[in-house]
C-alpha cells in the first residue's frame, strides 16, 4: 500500500524528470496503483522518459513498478514559469438535493486559501462529468473574476493501457472580449470526479498568470 506522503513526493520529483511538465499517480482504496500519466512536451522518445519514471519510482518507493502500468502522453507543453502560485485540486463531489437537483462541487487550494465551486441543475439538464467541470471552472473564476470559462466538451478517450479524461473549454476575458480555446487531460482512475476536476485545472494552470 503506497502512503499519500510518498504519492506527493513521487509526483514532484516526475516534476524534474527532462522534457517532463507533470504526471499523475493513481492508486485505489486499498492503495495499489492503477496506473501512472506522465505529460512530456514530446521532445524526447518515450522509452527514455518510461526509464527515468520508473527509475523515479524506485528511488521514492524502494521497489520497481510495473512498467505497462506507465503512459506517457505528449503534447505542445508551454513552459514559462507561472507568476501566481498554482491552484492546487483538494476534493470534488456530488450531493443530491429536493426536485431531482444535483449539486457539484470541487474545492482548489490557491494562496494557502480553499476555493470552492459550485454548480447545481437538475439531474436531467446535465451529466456529472459536466456539472464537476462547470463547478471547477466556477471555482478558478472566484481567483480571476475578469474571465468567463465556458466548458465544450468532456470525453473518455482510451489510451493504451489507461484511459484519460479530456475537457475542452473556452475562455473570455469579459473586460476586451478576448479569448481562446484550451484542452486540459488527466488519467482516469476510480475517482471520475476528481479525474474531471484535475483535468480542467491542467488545461488552466500554466495559464494562470495570463489570465490574472
Amino acid at each position: 500500500m503506497l502512503k499519500q506522503e510518498h504519492i506527493v513526493a513521487f509526483e514532484q520529483e516526475i516534476k524534474k524528470i527532462k522534457n517532463v511538465d507533470h504526471g499523475h499517480l493513481d492508486v485505489d482504496d486499498e492503495g495499489d496503483i492503477l496506473a501512472i500519466g506522465i505529460f512530456s512536451d514530446g521532445k524526447r522518445h518515450p522509452k527514455d522518459i518510461k526509464r527515468d519514471v520508473e527509475e523515479t519510482f524506485r528511488s521514492v518507493f524502494g521497489f520497481r513498478v510495473n512498467h505497462q502500468k506507465i503512459s506517457i502522453i505528449e503534447r505542445s507543453i508551454d513552459r514559462e514559469s507561472s507568476k501566481l502560485s498554482r491552484v492546487r485540486f483538494i476534493t470534488a463531489y456530488q450531493a443530491f438535493k429536493r426536485n431531482d437537483v444535483v449539486e457539484g462541487v470541487v474545492q482548489l487550494e490557491y494562496q494557502d486559501n480553499i476555493i470552492t465551486g459550485k454548480m447545481e441543475v437538475h439531474s436531467f439538464e446535465m451529466e456529472i462529468e459536466y456539472i464537476i467541470a462547470n463547478a471547477a471552472a466556477k471555482a478558478i473564476t472566484n481567483i480571476v473574476s475578469n474571465y468567463s470559462i465556458r466548458i465544450d466538451t468532456v470525453r473518455k478517450i482510451p489510451m493504451g493501457a489507461v484511459d484519460v479524461i479530456c475537457v475542452t473549454l473556452s475562455v473570455m476575458n469579459t473586460e476586451t472580449g478576448a479569448g481562446g480555446m484550451y484542452v486540459g487531460s488527466s488519467i482516469y482512475n476510480k475517482d471520475l470526479l476528481g479525474s474531471v476536476a484535475k483535468a480542467v485545472l491542467d488545461g488552466l494552470n500554466r495559464r494562470m498568470d495570463t489570465f490574472a
